[in-house]
């Protein structure tokens, strides 16, 4: 606190601001003190509660102030209220100049994109959205439709096909081992990937192949909101904003959009040639009925994600040189030990076995054929994906009707083809009374794999009604519409021997038989083994080249007539053997002789259609007839000189030139038949 130092001033009170009371006093002043000279006159000295502070030295150094001045009070006001003034009119000037300026740079870009701002190199600054927008889209389809995006395989990949050739679980061909077909440099494609090792692997795209497409419009919409101020909050980015693209800072880059489904075809080129497919760990059941895990392989596929931001930065032109396709892991979904699991479960699920009964008759399945009912199946996918064992329905269906012969068809009768009037004519095809397969089927499934709780591991088939073999849609849908071949070979003279007997039986059992296109007719399979618990009766049949008596003599005869009837049907003859003693009676060169089981007769189906083998028979001469559905096929036969002698041994064969319907060539087929020598106590 500051005191009055006057010697006039009587009062010991204290002059300050808040001194006593609300009510200020004025000193009185010496006029001895004041100097001769005139002085401007001072302001009555306050005191009490507003009376300034003043410190005797302060007192001091005002007397001895400019102008002279003897007052005891310092002068506080005109220099420090002048240069407040000062700065506030300083600030004020600038910041109308700033406002100035900021007005007239956001009339100059008021709905338009700001000046200096470009798009992938594009300038665009100064133009409305209209403008910019076409502008923009102008140059940048432009580059893309002279662009091209150029790719190789990267030096792991090229190594990796280089090494070996990935074994493809799936039996796909291996990846590396197909070249690409589209897409490649200047339009061809180089591939074989374990053999070439990689190197000339390489693909180019065009804008168009990927699919690719930029939106000027939403590229444009993003430039103008560079530098827009639209509160206290983005003021300083957003002047930034303006400051760099007004000295040409700001260039946008362009983004590009692609097709979904034109990417994934053109990367699926290269995926084709380089990709290696997963294979989930799954499992197989061996021969034992055991359940073992199949080994796994991760796979390998181009990075889609990581190759488009690639593909744009060439296409647009930030870069000229092709780069490495970037590849990603496929994972296994399924691993050895979630497989080993599934595995040991079906093991015990089917080591003991399961007996159907149904009537008097049961039959007993062991491991090995539940195994081959078993299916494992692959469900859900990523984390999501199990094994899941079950019984494959038809198959099981199939092979306990196998199991049961005639017994699984109960009553039912199969649908047949009669062709007594020349054209095959379906019949029967009616059901009938037998055993519920599909239901013990599925009785089965629920037993092994289902919920159905351990115990008794035996299935009571029911009664049902069931479906023939060959349903008459079965039939309808075979094709067996016309003939194709017949062929007539004399056997007998109504005499009732014992080879007549057995010629007719064999005729008979053949008769009727089909074959499903691209499968084969075979002796053995059709008609079987012809002894004496077949039926077969005693006759002479050739053996070690001399004529012996045994069961089913005269079979031979039969077996000639069906190889002729497919010889003239043009059918690939798969397997035939001429007789070791000629015989006159059959066609030249063109015999054949069967046994158990070898020799044997096969031939194959390469029709469209199924094909129908008849046998019809009179006592003297049979007929073998083949039905289907014509191709129209025309067969040339001829046959070469002989050669040998019987002394020494003989030889012919025979030639045969099969011709479509419209002349050209199918096949050439040579059947050389050899004779030994016949013995010479032979009659």
């Amino acid at each position: 606190m500051a005191f009055d130092t006057d010697p006039n001033n009587q009062s010991d009170q204290p002059i300050g601001r808040h001194a006593a009371g609300n009510h200020a006093r004025q000193q009185p002043q010496s006029t001895q003190s004041m100097p001769s000279q005139s002085a401007p006159p001072r302001r009555p000295q306050q005191t009490g509660a507003f009376s300034p502070v003043v410190s005797p030295a302060e007192v001091g150094r005002s007397r001895r102030g400019k102008g002279g001045g003897q007052g005891p009070y310092m002068n506080l006001g005109p220099r420090k209220r002048s240069g407040a003034k000062v700065a506030v009119i300083a600030v004020l000037v600038i910041v109308v100049f700033i406002g100035a300026l900021v007005g007239l740079e956001f009339g100059l870009n008021d709905g338009k994109v700001h000046h200096g701002i470009k798009v992938q190199g594009v300038e665009i600054g100064g133009m409305d959205k209209a403008e910019a927008t076409q502008t923009l889209q102008t140059a940048l389809d432009s580059k893309l439709a002279g662009a091209t995006v150029r790719v190789t395989p990267s030096a792991d990949v090229v190594k990796r096909l280089e090494e070996s050739t990935v074994d493809d679980a799936s039996g796909e061909v291996p990846a590396g081992e197909e070249g690409a077909e589209e897409g490649s440099v200047d339009g061809e494609a180089s591939g074989g990937g374990s053999s070439s090792g990689g190197e000339s692997l390489a693909w180019s795209f065009s804008a168009a192949d990927l699919g690719a497409s930029v939106d000027a419009s939403a590229l444009v919409d993003e430039a103008m909101e560079v530098g827009r101020i639209t509160g206290f909050d983005d003021f300083a980015s957003g002047a930034g904003a303006r400051l760099s693209s007004w000295l040409g800072q700001v260039d946008l880059s362009a983004t590009v959009n692609y097709d979904e489904a034109a990417l994934e075809t053109a990367l699926q080129t290269i995926d084709d040639a380089i990709g290696v497919s997963m294979v989930n760990c799954g499992i197989a059941i061996n021969a034992d009925g055991v359940a073992q895990v199949t080994a796994g392989r991760v796979g390998e596929k181009v990075d889609a994600e990581a190759f488009a931001p690639k593909a744009t930065a060439m296409l647009l032109g930030a870069t000229t040189t092709s780069f490495d396709v970037p590849m990603t892991e496929i994972p296994l979904d399924i691993d050895s030990d979630e497989a080993q699991a599934v595995a040991d479960s079906i093991t015990a699920a089917i080591a003991d076995p399961v007996t159907f009964v149904y009537g008097d008759d049961s039959w007993q399945i062991w491991a090995p054929m539940l195994g081959e009912w078993t299916k494992i199946e692959t469900e859900g996918e990523g984390d999501n994906a199990k094994l899941v064992a079950s019984i494959d329905a038809a198959k099981a269906y199939d092979g306990l009707q196998g199991q049961m012969g005639s017994v699984g068809y109960g009553t039912a009768g199969n649908a047949t083809f009669d062709v007594s009037s020349g054209v095959p004519v379906i019949t029967g095809g009616t059901m009938g009374i037998g055993p519920d397969i599909k239901t013990g089927v599925h009785t089965l499934g629920d037993m092994l794999y289902g919920t159905a709780e351990a115990g008794d591991r035996t299935i009571m088939l029911e009664e049902a009604e069931v479906e023939p073999e060959i349903t008459a849609e079965d039939a309808e849908s075979m094709g067996v519409v016309e003939l194709i071949t017949s062929y007539k070979l004399g056997y007998g003279s109504n005499g009732g021997t014992n080879r007549e007997y057995n010629i007719e039986l064999c005729l008979d059992t053949l008769n009727g038989s089909l074959i499903a296109p691209g499968q084969n007719w075979n002796w053995n399979d059709i008609v079987g083994n012809c002894d004496e618990a077949a039926g077969y009766k005693e006759a002479n049949v050739i053996v070690n080249n001399k004529y012996e008596k045994s069961s089913g003599g005269g079979i031979c005869n039969v077996a000639t007539g069906v190889f002729n009837a497919a010889y003239e049907a043009g059918l690939p003859i798969v397997e035939r053997t001429n007789h070791s003693l000629y015989q006159p009676n059959y066609p030249l060169g063109r015999d054949a002789a069967v046994s158990w089981e070898y020799p044997t007769l096969i031939f194959t189906n390469d029709t469209d259609h199924y094909i129908l083998v008849t046998a019809d028979y009179d006592g003297v001469d049979m007929t073998i007839s083949i039905w289907g559905t014509s191709p129209h096929r025309t067969v040339e036969s001829t046959n070469s000189d002989w050669s040998g002698t019987d002394k020494d041994g003989k030889s012919i064969t025979n030639y045969r030139t099969v011709k479509d319907a419209d002349g050209n060539v199918i096949s050439e087929d040579t059947f050389p038949s050899y004779f030994p020598p016949v013995p010479e106590d032979d009659d």
